[in-house]
């Protein structure tokens, strides 16, 4: 998720800003249309994992995880408020038709959600060092 949203964040939502007048009203449509199902399997695959993390940190024996969940869990609760409340909103906004102040209020969004989604993969990449099996480096 970390590369596709600073794709979006750096090439895609730029981008919205030249499609023009008489084509934006269909191309905002067809993101909103491709964008969702694109996006459906990493989004499930990224709570899935944080829910099985969330639960080996206070239910299992894995204590040491406690805090790269924290992280991760408070990371995406931003990126899923952030997806509510504006971004969701904002594309709702420009279904009509490229508003510049709306523009700038999704890409405001999006940079902030991108950050967090970063975070997410910084905890995520916590976890797996935590988790990976140690090499004993003696045995070969």
């Amino acid at each position: 998720m970390v590369g596709m949203i600073w794709t979006i964040q750096l090439v895609h939502y730029p981008l919205f800003a030249d499609v023009g007048p008489d084509s934006y009203v269909a191309f905002q449509a067809e993101h909103v249309d491709r964008i969702g199902p694109f996006l459906l399997v990493p989004w499930l695959l990224e709570g899935l994992t944080l829910l099985g993390v969330l639960w080996l940190a206070f239910f299992g024996h894995r204590r040491d995880l406690r805090m790269p969940a924290i992280v991760g869990a408070v990371a995406m609760a931003v990126v899923l408020v952030i997806s509510g409340f504006w971004s969701a909103p904002a594309h709702g906004d420009l279904a009509d038709g490229f508003d510049q102040s709306v523009h700038d209020r999704l890409m405001t969004a999006n940079l902030v959600r991108s950050i967090a989604w970063t975070v997410c993969g910084v905890a995520a990449t916590w976890v797996l060092v935590r988790v990976w099996p140690a090499r004993d480096e003696d045995a070969s």
